[in-house]
């Protein structure tokens, strides 16, 4: 029972870092940074996938596909907040 509970807490910690990663990445100058998220977990996936023998069932699939879905979602959120901040700080110097 202990046990179950680390280990939702663990996977919830991990999740929240690789969230918070995620976003910081996504909102700096160069757009390339928010690509390290997707490209690892997508290398992580594929080498799960090959070492472990995973068979390619739905069960694999639809989590990775969400996974790399819900971190391309975040790299162009991410993005569009850094334009918009970019375009606040130079509507800022006009009025300036």
């Amino acid at each position: 029972m202990l046990y179950k509970i680390l280990w939702s807490i663990g996977v919830m910690a991990i999740t929240l870092i690789i969230s918070g990663s995620q976003k910081y990445l996504s909102t700096r100058k160069a757009w390339q940074l928010g690509a390290i998220v997707p490209v690892l977990s997508l290398l992580v996936m594929v080498t799960l996938y090959f070492s472990m023998k995973i068979a390619l069932t739905a069960e694999f699939i639809i989590p990775c596909t969400i996974i790399i879905a819900l971190e391309f979602f975040i790299w162009v959120d991410g993005r569009h907040q850094y334009h918009k901040s970019e375009l606040n700080r130079m509507k800022a110097k006009d009025i300036e």
